[in-house]
Parts: C-alpha cells; structure tokens; sequence
C-alpha cells in the first residue's frame, strides 16, 4: 500500500496520484439479502464493529431490506451501545456512497440436483448482467472504494465487471471505469 505505477498517459492522472487516504473505518454497502448476503450481514455487524462505521443494506424485494434493518439493529453486546456497527437501509443509488461495495445478488441458485456440468457456470449467463449494471454504476459514480463480488461464479463475475465499467457508452475500452486493484471476489471457488 505504498508503492504505486501510474502511466503518465492515462486520462485520469491525477486522481490516480492523488494520496491514498485510508479512513480508520469505513462505510459498507451490501446488495441483495438472500442467504448469502444475510449471513454476511450478521458476521459484518457482529464482528465488524472495529473496522466498519456502519453498513447499508438494499435489497429490490420488498420488505426485506426493513426486515433485517429492524433486527439487526436491536442486537447489542452487554458494554457500550455504539460498539456494533448501525445498519441502514440504502437505495441503489446510493450503493456506491461508502467505501466497501458487496456484490451478493443473483437471480439463479441452482437446484441441489443438478451434479452435471459445473454448477457456477449455470449462474453466469444471469448473475452477469446484473454485475454488469452494477459495475456500470459504479464507473458512472466514479466510485473509488473497493468492488467486492460474493455471488457465483466469483472469478468470472470480477471479470466482467471490470471489463463492463472500462467500456465508454460506445462499448470501447476507455480504461474509466474501476481498476483491476478495487475489484475483489469473496466466494466458494476463492
């Protein structure tokens, strides 16, 4: 985190030189509140209080972004109030508003059943195109924070999202969007 290679050609040098600053914590926003996102949200509000500064949540189905905002903010350690990280609800607009952007959503969970073929990549051809709407926004944010894709298949989805947000409206690769260093998968195959 100390050493860094710009190319002095890229059209964003400045902001690429520009010191790095680290916050002492920082704001995360979760997507989507299946099982995988829910069960990362109650480690990161348990286990996070030193690291994040509070977590915002959304989820597109109604009710459920409320459901667990209500929850998991009832939940306290025996001490000090302000321990836990708070949960707040979010739109998506507002995804990109933080430090720390996690990818949970998906659209396709394979059934237990299926044991042919890989599994993952039956997700792919769906889960993408939502990576890539979101990847899309965050270039269109000029977001700066940390891209973390959780959902199935983690390696192919960071692809595409990178690849996605360095595409200029006429789809050529402009190198604008996020940089390879801020995307990071968190999956079963990582």
């Amino acid at each position: 985190g100390r050493v860094r290679a710009v190319n002095g050609s890229h059209p964003r040098l400045e902001d690429l030189l520009a010191p790095v600053s680290r916050p002492e914590k920082v704001r995360v926003n979760l997507l989507a509140l299946g099982d995988v996102g829910s069960t990362l949200l109650m480690g990161l509000r348990l286990m996070g209080g030193d690291v994040i500064s509070s977590i915002g949540i959304c989820d597109l189905r109604e009710g459920v972004a409320q459901r667990w905002e209500f929850e998991l903010n009832q939940i306290q350690l025996p001490g000090p109030y302000d321990v836990l990280p708070p949960v707040e609800i979010v739109s998506p607009e507002q995804l990109f508003d933080g430090d720390v952007f996690l990818f949970c959503a998906s659209r396709f969970v394979p059934d237990t059943s299926v044991t042919s073929g890989d599994v993952r990549m039956a997700q792919y051809q769906v889960n993408r195109e939502l990576a890539v709407r979101y990847a899309r926004m965050a270039r269109q944010r000029r977001y700066g924070g940390m891209f973390c894709v959780v959902s199935d298949p983690v390696d192919p989805l960071c692809k595409a999202a990178y690849l996605a947000s360095n595409q200029g409206p006429d789809g050529q690769w402009d190198g604008l969007g996020l940089r390879a260093e801020q995307i990071q998968g968190f999956g079963l195959g990582v």
